[in-house]
């Protein structure tokens, strides 16, 4: 993640996304407070901070020590499960491929946290991977828990008191490909050598990232006014409402 996240398309264009969404939060010139749960690497941090001022945590002190390569101070180990992440501090928690995970033991658990955390009005972002039957060895490797669905995510958010404001699908365009390979490999026999646990974290050659990248950002102008019906993560925004 640490090499690839400045370039590989996914990430860059999540990212963008995600920041056309929080610059949207600057009001009167005020400063944002902002928290990445499950920050990673830390490059969504560090994107974050022309926007404020940005706090990450994550569970991996690896994770940790790359996020501190690139500059940042304020990033820590904490446990989610565990961790009190304090009472009316941010007016925006971006978590991102984290609720999914293993190490999860109660996502709604979790989305109570960051809805307390959350000043009255904050913004919550989530990205999640979406639809259980897309699962595949990526998952193995980045130790998923679970895929959600539109379904599934908004009656969590809106039990714990958030408002959601958009739920979408994302990369609509790969859904069908990406269906097509899944469920064909799980049907053609292979054996169990042959199966490759590893992660699709990986730097496509440069024509084929930059074609990816353009792709995705067309559709990023569009969930800007619309939802996707369809794709293979899954985009939310929710607010803690005022009152």
């Amino acid at each position: 993640m640490f090499k690839v996240e400045d370039r590989h398309w996914w990430y860059a264009s999540l990212h963008e996304l995600i920041l056309d969404f929080v610059a949207k939060e600057e009001r009167s010139g005020r400063s944002l407070r902002m928290l990445d749960a499950g920050c990673g690497t830390g490059r969504l941090c560090q994107l974050l901070e022309k926007c404020g001022e940005v706090e990450g945590c994550d569970l991996s002190p690896e994770a940790i020590a790359f996020s501190r390569a690139r500059g940042l101070t304020a990033v820590s180990c904490a446990n989610l499960n565990s961790t009190d992440l304090g009472e009316g501090r941010y007016d925006v928690i971006t978590s991102i491929d984290v609720l999914y995970h293993s190490a999860v033991a109660d996502d709604a658990a979790v989305l109570a946290k960051f809805y307390r955390a959350l000043r009255p009005g904050g913004l919550l972002i989530l990205n999640l991977p979406a639809h259980e039957f897309l699962r595949s060895t990526h998952d193995i490797a980045v130790h998923t828990h679970k895929r959600y669905t539109r379904r599934e995510l908004l009656p969590l958010l809106t039990r714990e008191g958030f408002s959601v404001e958009r739920a979408t699908y994302r990369l609509a365009f790969l859904f069908i490909p990406i269906a097509c390979c899944r469920l064909a490999k799980r049907l053609l026999p292979r054996s169990p050598e042959a199966e490759d646990v590893a992660s699709d974290v990986t730097l496509s050659p440069a024509p084929v990232n930059s074609l990816l990248l353009q792709l995705v950002r067309a559709e990023n102008l569009l969930l800007r006014h619309c939802s996707m019906p369809i794709g293979t993560s899954l985009f939310v925004t929710a607010r803690r409402p005022v009152s």
